[in-house]
């Protein structure tokens, strides 16, 4: 009988070992297939965290780009939108007081994208040359071809208090320059 009891004992612990074993190795699956998943779903997000990344940055360089295009489509006129050129030269010496006229427009057929404009700008001589000074200066680019300033005829002007005749001179400039467009 001790040989049963023993014999009993041995085939139960044998069935305990390979239990514990299966067991083990039940649980390493386990383990090793959570891991796997865990590893997939990582890979997933730090995809989805790089696109993301990417789309932001994609879309702080468009909005840099675009930025970038509307400041140099600034410096260019639209030969579409020239009456809008035309009215922006005459509103410009609107604060200094001369007068801003423009006696052609002509788009260059041997050059393309250029626009020749003549004007002409009548005024005293400190307004004459503050004029040019701003067409100098304006937001387009701008390649002047010829600038003549010439005193006009001397205009007499009644001072109502004295009755009495000054002469004011009027000073008048040709001014001509080519202007790149889109």
């Amino acid at each position: 009988m001790k040989r049963n009891h023993t014999n009993i004992i041995f085939i139960l612990s044998i069935i305990a070992t390979i239990s514990v074993v299966c067991l083990f190795v039940f649980f390493l699956k386990v383990i090793r297939n959570k891991n796997e998943h865990v590893s997939a779903v990582l890979i997933t997000l730090a995809e989805k965290m790089r696109e993301k990344e990417n789309v932001i940055m994609f879309s702080e360089k468009s909005a840099e780009i675009q930025a970038t295009r509307d400041s140099v489509n600034g410096r260019f006129v639209d030969p579409d939108k020239i009456d809008t050129f035309v009215g922006y030269l005459e509103d410009l010496n609107k604060n200094i007081g001369g007068e801003i006229s423009v006696k052609s427009i002509e788009i260059m057929p041997k050059t393309k994208n250029t626009i020749s404009i003549k004007l002409l700008v009548k005024g005293n001589f400190q307004e004459v040359t503050q004029t040019i000074y701003l067409l100098e200066n304006i937001p387009y680019q701008v390649n002047f071809t010829q600038v003549n300033i010439n005193k006009d005829i001397e205009q007499p002007v009644a001072e109502e208090e004295k009755n009495v005749h000054l002469k004011i001179p009027t000073w008048q400039a040709d001014v001509a320059f080519n202007i790149l467009t889109l």
